[in-house]
């Protein structure tokens, strides 16, 4: 799936269509793949969806993990 949304250019895609995208691709897993629990999808989804965003820069995990800490 991963290297389908690379393929798909889903990551520069807008959320709605991001959305979108992935409403119809896990509805095919979901058709193709019987074996796939609901949850296994949801889970799918969710890391897709993660795949999907912007990469954080090192500064942003670097300031997000020290205001953690704090």
């Amino acid at each position: 799936m991963f290297q389908q949304v690379i393929r798909c250019g889903v990551p520069q895609a807008t959320p709605e269509h991001q959305e979108e995208w992935f409403t119809e691709t896990m509805a095919y897993l979901e058709d193709r793949y019987h074996e796939l629990t609901k949850d296994e999808l949801s889970e799918l989804r969710t890391l897709g969806l993660r795949f999907s965003q912007p990469p954080k820069s090192r500064m942003e995990s670097e300031s997000a993990s020290t205001a953690t800490a704090a």
